[in-house]
C-alpha cells in the first residue's frame, strides 16, 4: 500500500509541497466520515418477528440454507470490520476477535487501546457478520467466522486517515474481507480518488472491500462506496423492495491513475449488490438487542457471506490472490436474486445476494 501522511499546513505551503516534494503523488483533504444515519426500530413487523431460528436477513441471503447443504459456518475465515469498535464481551461476540486496533484522526495507532465499541454501531455490524445465537436467536450471516475489528469512527464519526490507515491495518491481519459500513456523502457524479488506491491494494491482496452506498436516498452515494473498485451494497426491507433511503446513482471518473485515458470519462452504476438492511437485529453493546435501518445493516450481510463462500470452497487454495477478489464478486453478482429492472439499476445493484446459490456456482467451476 502506497505510504501517507497527514500534514497540517498553511494554504502558501500546500501550494508549494508539490514541487519541494516531487516524490509526491497527490495531495487529498483528510475529510469527515461519520457512520450513515440509521433509525431503531422498536415495532417490527409480523412478517419479521415470525423468524424465530434466525434474524430475517440471514434466510433472506440463504445462510441457514448453506449452513445445513454444505455444513460451513464460516469456520476458517476472517473479517475486518472497520466502525466504531466492538463489545468483545457480548454473548454474540465473546471469542470471535482476533484482532483489534483503534487509530486517531491522524491515522496513527492508539496505544494500549483494548477493544470496546464507542458507540452502538460496531458492534451491531460485526453481529451481522458473525453473531450467535445467544439471543435464541441466530444473527450473524457466518458465526465461526473471527474478526478483526479497528476502531476508525470514534464515536460514530472519523477521518479518511483513520479509515485508510484502518484498511492498511486490516491487510496485515490476513482478513479475506474488509467490511465498511460508513462514507461520506458525495452529491455530485464526481468522486473523490481519496480510496481508490487503498482499495486496489486491498484486490491485489485478494481481498474484496464492501461498503455502505449511503442512507440518504435514491440519487446519492457516500464515499468510498461510490469508488469504482468498491463493492459497494444498497439496502432491502423484509419483502425484497429497496429501502426508501438507500443510497444509488450513476457515477463519472474523469481522471484516474488507475483508469487508461481513452478510457475517460467513465460512467458507472453504484450499488453493486443489495442486501437485507431493514429491521436488521443484531447485537448492541451491554448484552442487547436492537433492530437497526440502514445500508450499514446490508454490508455486513454481505461481508459474511464473502466469509460462508471462502470457508465452502476452494477459492483461497486454488486461486492466486490478485484474481481471488474479482472472482468473489463476480460469483456474488452472478448469482444475486434480480428484483429491479434487468442488469444493473440503482435501487438494486445487480440484485440482491444469494450466497447459496452462490457457492453452487463456485462449486460448478471447480471450486
Amino acid at each position: 500500500m502506497a505510504r501517507s501522511a497527514v500534514l497540517h499546513l498553511r494554504r502558501d505551503d500546500l501550494a508549494a509541497l508539490p514541487e519541494t516534494v516531487p516524490e509526491i503523488r497527490e495531495i487529498l483533504p483528510n475529510r469527515v466520515l461519520r457512520v450513515p444515519p440509521v433509525v431503531e426500530v422498536r415495532n417490527l413487523p409480523a412478517s419479521v418477528t415470525d423468524n424465530k431460528a434466525s434474524s430475517w436477513g440471514v434466510l433472506a441471503v440463504n445462510a441457514l440454507a448453506v449452513w445445513g447443504a454444505y455444513g460451513v459456518l464460516g469456520a476458517g475465515t476472517k473479517v475486518a470490520v472497520l466502525d466504531t469498535g466492538i463489545d468483545d464481551t457480548h454473548p454474540d461476540l465473546q471469542g470471535k476477535v482476533s484482532d483489534w486496533a483503534e487509530f486517531d484522526e491522524n491515522g496513527q495507532p492508539v496505544s494500549g487501546s483494548q477493544p470496546h465499541d464507542s458507540g452502538r454501531h460496531g458492534t451491531h455490524v460485526a453481529g451481522t457478520v458473525a453473531g450467535g445465537d445467544a439471543s435464541g436467536q441466530w444473527i450473524g450471516v457466518a458465526p465461526q467466522a473471527r474478526l478483526a475489528a479497528g476502531l476508525v469512527l470514534r464515536g460514530g464519526s472519523g477521518t479518511d486517515a483513520q479509515v485508510l490507515a484502518g484498511m492498511n491495518w486490516a491487510v496485515g491481519t490476513g482478513a479475506d474481507v474488509v467490511s465498511m459500513s460508513l462514507g461520506g456523502l458525495t452529491l455530485g457524479p464526481d468522486i473523490p480518488s481519496t480510496y481508490t488506491a487503498a482499495i486496489v491494494t486491498c484486490l491485489r491482496a485478494g481481498i474484496p472491500v464492501v461498503t455502505a452506498i449511503g442512507n440518504e436516498g435514491e440519487q446519492t452515494s457516500g464515499s468510498p462506496g461510490n469508488d469504482l473498485f468498491a463493492f459497494a451494497v444498497g439496502a432491502t426491507d423484509h419483502r425484497d423492495l429497496p429501502a426508501g433511503f438507500s443510497g444509488g446513482r450513476t457515477q463519472v471518473i474523469q481522471e484516474s491513475a488507475f483508469i487508461p485515458p481513452d478510457a475517460l470519462p467513465l460512467p458507472y452504476s453504484k450499488p453493486d449488490v443489495s442486501a437485507p438492511g431493514v429491521a436488521v437485529v443484531s447485537a448492541v453493546p451491554g448484552g442487547q438487542w436492537a433492530a437497526f435501518n440502514g445500508t450499514s445493516m446490508a454490508t455486513p450481510h454481505v461481508s459474511g457471506a464473502v466469509a460462508l463462500l471462502l470457508s465452502a470452497t476452494s477459492i483461497r487454495s486454488q486461486l492466486q490472490a490478485a484474481k481471488r477478489a474479482f472472482l468473489i464478486q463476480d460469483l456474488l453478482v452472478g448469482s444475486v436474486e434480480e428484483l429491479g429492472e434487468s442488469g444493473q439499476d440503482h435501487r438494486y445493484g445487480f440484485g440482491r445476494i444469494d450466497v447459496l446459490r452462490a457457492i453452487g456456482f463456485a462449486k460448478e467451476r471447480g471450486f
